[in-house]
């Protein structure tokens, strides 16, 4: 009993290093920058505060990394193949160039407004651009290294807080401007690895739907309320963090960052949950337990008790991790499936994401003031962020467009057995049954057996196919998933469910 434990323990570590590698992680160095940078003291060690409103130069690169994001996006979302190697240097490049003209600043008064320029011009494009290229070089990995990859990378945020807010000026700054360099040269590792797998690039992704059913219009339509949905949401978290009164009390208190680590960690923990324990992963309802985090943090902004202030800041942690991991992910899964180029979609999402952490914090540094000066001022702040948040959500309805359209074109698929021009569409179907079983008979005697043999989700999802003949080439294609993770999942149905060949299912459904 002990060695078969052991043996399919090494099984699963064995797997895990095959589709996460440590380059994958590389845009976890990234998050951890923008931490470095503008949430410690390690690049600005003298200034007072460390909230991203204490530095002159954020409004600068917040207004340059808006611009770049939605001008990379659009660029390189009309490549057909990947970018050049000197694009992703030149953007890591820019970006550490960008960190050390910052600190280098308050030590050259005579030069300060031009280097403050100078440096947020840097590190706004060239963060920004680097992070369109992430966001394209994910998609192109298997769906499972994917869903791997993102929440694996946050975990580089957890080992920055341990680490950045206490190191010296000198080593903080070195640390800070090394982080973009390495984000680089992973980004570099995982393109090599996309050419060698022979994927084609882009163009690759964006496939058409199966069934004839066009997904592409409809899921930027999905994809620009999501952008939207995105704004108001940082929005109304940076200005509640610009009014909110003490912010940096528990940093202070504690001496460690613990509403960050904490946030960081519950925000990983629970983003995990929702892509392992859900067939389909959807935005709107990952999104459902984000607004409740995000109206408790604006209803705690009145209270100006450590604890209130304490929870408030890591409530708020959480539903920024969730919606950093989140944004990127399901525009990956997304251009997986042909229904959003990765470039753009990743502009449109990161670049609505950053123009509202930019107006959140612009607007409440500009009325924090007048809102402590009066009496309810707090309290109608809350009210108002909270009220205002809750109907945005109006924009957002249900995000079934592009799981939906791929699901009807599937079914559509296997209910008919035939495309367009009268061909077979899965070259590895079962003979035509000219009396086959209905479909909702068969997703019923799935979901008996799912239930009865301890299915899994995902396994369950591929019984369906399976039920209905369809081959493995053409479920890795529909799910978007490797060959060995298609083969594993089959292997794992047919020991539970007792069987040892393809007829032998399908006879569970006669």
């Amino acid at each position: 009993m002990a060695q078969r434990e052991a043996k399919t323990l090494d099984g699963v570590f064995s797997k895990l290093e095959g589709r996460l590698k440590v380059r994958y992680l590389g845009i976890g160095f990234l998050w951890a920058w923008i931490y470095g940078s503008y949430e410690t003291f390690a690049v600005y060690p003298e200034r007072a505060g460390v909230g991203i409103n204490a530095d002159p130069s954020w409004v600068v690169s917040a207004s340059a990394v808006v611009i770049a994001l939605f001008a990379a996006g659009a660029l390189l979302g009309r490549r057909t193949g990947n970018p050049p190697r000197w694009v992703v240097v030149a953007a890591g490049a820019a970006t550490a160039l960008g960190t050390a003209l910052s600190a280098l600043a308050p030590a050259c008064p005579p030069l300060g407004t031009s280097l403050i320029w100078a440096s947020g011009i840097c590190t706004g494009i060239g963060s920004g651009t680097l992070y369109v290229l992430w966001g394209q070089a994910l998609a192109q990995l298997d769906m499972e290294s994917t869903e791997l990859a993102i929440p694996a990378a946050s975990t580089i945020i957890i080992a920055s807080v341990l680490v950045l807010p206490y190191l010296p000026a000198p080593l903080g700054t070195i640390a800070t401007v090394s982080l973009p360099l390495i984000s680089c040269l992973m980004l570099w590792l995982t393109y090599r690895d996309v050419a060698r797998t022979g994927n084609a690039g882009p163009a690759a992704l964006e496939r058409p739907a199966q069934g004839g059913i066009a997904r592409p219009a409809a899921a930027s339509a999905t994809f620009a309320r999501m952008g939207a949905l995105l704004f108001i949401a940082y929005a109304v978290l940076g200005f509640s963090g610009a009014v909110q009164p003490d912010t940096d009390a528990p940093f202070f208190a504690f001496g460690i960052d613990w509403p960050t680590l904490i946030g960081s960690c519950c925000g990983i923990g629970l983003l995990a949950c929702f892509i392992v324990y859900t067939v389909r992963p959807r935005f709107d309802a990952l999104f459902r337990p984000i607004a409740v985090a995000i109206c408790a943090a604006c209803a705690l902004l009145p209270w100006a008790d450590l604890w209130a202030v304490f929870l408030a800041e890591t409530l708020t942690t959480i539903a920024d991790t969730m919606l950093t991991i989140s944004a990127v992910l399901f525009v990956a899964q997304a251009a997986k499936r042909g229904a959003m180029n990765a470039a753009l979609g990743t502009g449109i999402a990161q670049g609505s994401l950053q123009l509202g952490v930019l107006v959140g914090n612009v607007a409440g540094g500009m009325g924090a003031e007048a809102i402590a000066a009066a009496p309810t001022g707090l309290f109608t702040v809350a009210l108002g962020l909270a009220v205002f948040f809750s109907l945005a959500w109006l924009l957002y309805p249900a995000d079934r467009t592009i799981a939906t359209a791929g699901m009807a074109g599937r079914r559509l698929a296997m209910q008919v057995g035939t495309g367009a021009d009268g061909a077979a569409t899965d070259a590895g179907a079962i003979g035509a049954d000219p009396h086959p079983v209905s479909d909702s008979t068969t997703d019923e005697r799935c979901r008996m057996l799912a239930e009865s043999r301890g299915l899994s989700g995902r396994e369950a999802e591929i019984l369906g196919y399976l039920a209905r003949g369809r081959s493995q080439p053409y479920i890795r294609d529909e799910l978007v998933l490797s060959k060995n993770t298609v083969a594993t999942h089959v292997k794992h149905i047919y020991q539970k469910l007792d069987v040892h060949s393809r007829q032998e299912l399908l006879d569970l459904f006669e």
